[in-house]
C-alpha cells in the first residue's frame, strides 16, 4: 500500500512538471499510480485526471503483460501515438508512471529523452512514499 503524498512530495513533483513542460514541448504531464490513481499533474487544458489516470494504467498494466509474455523483461515506457499528437508514458520504478502529452509535429525523440530524464528525477522523490 502507497502512503499518501505530503505536501512537500506533492508541490517538489509538480514544479518538476511544470519545469519539464516548460522546457520541453509538450502539452503537459502528470504524475499517476500503477493502480490508477492521480498523484499530481500538470496539464494545460482542463483534463478529467482520475479518468486518464485509470486508462494509462490500464495500457501500462497490458504492456507489461504483453512484454512479460514476449520475454522482452519489464516494461519501461509506452507510445501512443493519435492524429492531433503523442501520449508517452514512462515508468518510473516501482510503482508510479510518468505520463507526457505532445503535438504531432514535434519531434519525438526530444519529448521522449525529456520524460526519461525527469522520471529518474522523479523516481528520488517518489521513493519516500513506498
Amino acid at each position: 500500500m502507497l502512503n499518501a503524498p505530503s505536501e512537500d512530495v506533492t508541490e517538489q513533483l509538480r514544479m518538476m512538471l511544470r519545469d519539464l513542460s516548460n522546457r520541453s514541448p509538450i502539452l503537459g504531464a502528470a504524475v499517476f499510480s500503477v493502480e490508477g490513481l492521480p498523484l499530481v499533474s500538470y496539464f494545460h487544458a482542463s483534463v478529467e485526471e482520475a479518468s486518464i489516470a485509470a486508462m494509462v494504467a490500464s495500457i501500462q498494466s497490458v504492456g507489461q503483460l504483453a512484454v512479460r509474455e514476449l520475454r522482452q523483461g519489464d516494461l519501461k515506457a509506452i507510445i501512443i501515438q493519435g492524429t492531433l499528437g503523442t501520449i508517452v508514458v514512462i515508468s518510473i520504478p516501482e510503482t508510479y508512471l510518468l505520463a507526457v502529452t505532445s503535438p504531432e509535429n514535434v519531434k519525438l525523440g526530444l519529448v521522449f529523452n525529456d520524460a526519461k530524464v525527469y522520471a529518474k528525477k522523479m523516481s528520488g522523490v517518489l521513493r519516500r512514499l513506498v
